[in-house]
């Protein structure tokens, strides 16, 4: 046996090293999963409250550092056309709450590390959106069927981590019932917007929302000015 293992001595020192070599890369890959977990960002748009139209939406940061958020859009389907609209800002607030009460005029900000925020319900986010379009009826007498909503998407844009990149999380629901009245998620999990396109994408988004809030603050203040004028 032993002179078996001393004519073997350097294939059998080899086969040790490539075992070792092994062992210590299945642990980094190990380490670097872990790492590479804890440095992902995990957000989530959920439901709260049934399954209703009047349930509420939620957004949960559950990554391991503080997110900001910096849009949030809303995409309905209805009539076989999407309609896109940021719903980041409260279309209700008043200006002279933008200094003490910054939390009642945009949805806009930080969220720390396992916090929530709510965004209301889903049948207020529906109607903020449709108001943008003359093609979709806000009316809030009208029955929600009546803008024939089949499903809709919330989309979050963030920066995550010190490096300050773009990421995403959007989840799509469903519209049923005979009035519209019920909804629910297509799928279980929110779904992670982190593709080179789909960064892309928003920022696109983001750089079209300042584009029309730099357009709508000068239409206003040439409207004053006119105003002052006369």
């Amino acid at each position: 046996m032993w002179e078996w293992i001393n004519d073997n001595a350097q294939a059998l020192s080899f086969f040790a090293s490539a075992g070792t070599l092994g062992v210590w890369l299945f642990y980094a890959h190990l380490l670097y999963s872990g790492f590479r977990r804890q440095r992902q960002a995990r957000i989530l748009v959920t439901q709260g409250w049934g399954q209703q139209i009047d349930s509420v939406c939620l957004i949960s940061n559950m990554s391991q550092e503080p997110i900001y958020i910096h849009s949030i859009t809303m995409t309905i389907r209805a009539y076989d056309t999407e309609y896109t609209e940021a719903i980041t800002d409260f279309d209700e607030a008043q200006p002279r709450d933008s200094e003490s009460h910054p939390k009642e005029v945009t949805r806009q900000g930080p969220l720390r590390v396992g916090e929530q925020m709510n965004l209301g319900t889903f049948r207020s986010l529906l109607r903020q959106t449709a108001k943008r379009h003359k093609d979709l009826s806000a009316d809030e007498s009208q029955p929600l069927h009546s803008l024939a909503v089949r499903n809709f998407k919330v989309t979050v844009v963030a920066s995550y981590g010190p490096e300050g990149g773009l990421i995403g999380a959007q989840r799509k629901f469903l519209v049923r019932g005979e009035e519209n009245q019920l909804m629910r998620p297509v799928a279980v999990s929110t779904k992670r917007m982190t593709r080179r396109r789909a960064r892309q994408k928003m920022q696109n988004w983001l750089e079209q929302q300042i584009s029309t809030t730099e357009r709508c603050t000068v239409t206003s203040r040439d409207k004053a000015t006119r105003s002052t004028g006369r």
